[in-house]
């Protein structure tokens, strides 16, 4: 299967400097049979969810309200039926405490530079950067955890790479540093013409009105560990590294509100990113 994003594959180190990286990760090519079991088993909301802030906060409150009792990372058979029920659909096999994201002291974003011209107001912009913060809360405890399923709800399949996909598959995790997840930096751009055409060069989705131009604090390595525990430490950043996040705000019954990206890139990109995006 060729590339989602590259014409020819490339070895995962050299992706992490020439082509997509979202949260650290490089874009590589899918396992198939997981694909199709994540469609088959999981189902995933549609993209544009129409929910508001206040819908959705309610949405995520009620949602915590039959895992209450759950306070550690608990086993899918242990904890109640209603509980189950509400992350059945996930693909789980464990439930994480109702103030998971609490837990792992999820920040805010830092205050966004708003260049959409008026398009989004101030507050949005802050909204949907917090909400992206919310997705890494997840996406930290889903591989931390092994719950692969849960992956596919939080980002784009372009997005997950297959050396980590492997890893959980056979038992293993990921352990991703703050680094990795909580970007410095943010500004909130319209994805416009030119960037349209960007993502197109890459076979990437096309249909996001706005990215998020984020800066990552390198140099960060990530952890992934077999089923034995036997590390292997990946370089994701060697220095400061700016990173494309395109998506929409997305309003899911369990997570709460996530900035869903399905698409990526980074200023070294040869494909040839808007130059007002890396500030050219």
């Amino acid at each position: 299967m060729a590339d989602p994003a590259l014409a020819v594959r490339r070895p995962l180190f050299a992706a992490r400097v020439s082509g997509e990286v979202v949260r650290g990760l490089a874009t590589t090519v899918l396992i198939g049979g997981w694909l199709l079991a994540v469609t088959a088993c999981a189902a995933v909301a549609p993209r544009h969810s129409p929910a508001t802030h206040a819908d959705t906060a309610a949405a995520a409150a009620g949602a915590t309200e039959p895992c209450a009792a759950v306070t550690t990372t608990t086993s899918l058979e242990q904890v109640a039926l209603a509980c189950q029920q509400r992350w059945l659909s996930y693909g789980v096999t464990e439930v994480p405490p109702s103030n998971e994201l609490a837990l792992e002291h999820v920040p805010a974003a830092p205050t966004v530079a708003n260049m959409t011209g008026g398009a989004v107001s101030d507050a949005t912009a802050q909204h949907w950067a917090d909400a992206s913060n919310r997705d890494s809360g997840w996406w930290q405890w889903a591989q931390g955890h092994d719950q692969l399923f849960v992956l596919r709800h939080l980002v784009g399949p372009s997005l997950i790479p297959a050396a980590e996909v492997e890893a959980l598959q056979t038992g293993g995790s990921v352990e991703q540093p703050a680094c990795n997840l909580y970007p410095l930096s943010w500004k909130l751009f319209p994805v416009g013409a030119d960037g349209r055409a960007y993502f197109a060069r890459k076979n990437l989705p096309i249909d996001d009105q706005y990215v998020f131009v984020v800066v990552y604090s390198g140099p960060c390595s990530e952890t992934l560990r077999s089923s034995s525990g036997a590390p292997t430490t990946i370089v994701d950043f060697t220095e400061d590294t700016t990173v494309f996040s395109p998506g929409v705000l997305r309003g899911d019954p369990v997570l709460g509100d996530i900035w869903f990206a399905d698409a990526g890139g980074n200023c070294q990109d040869p494909m040839g990113p808007p130059a007002a995006w890396c500030g050219r």
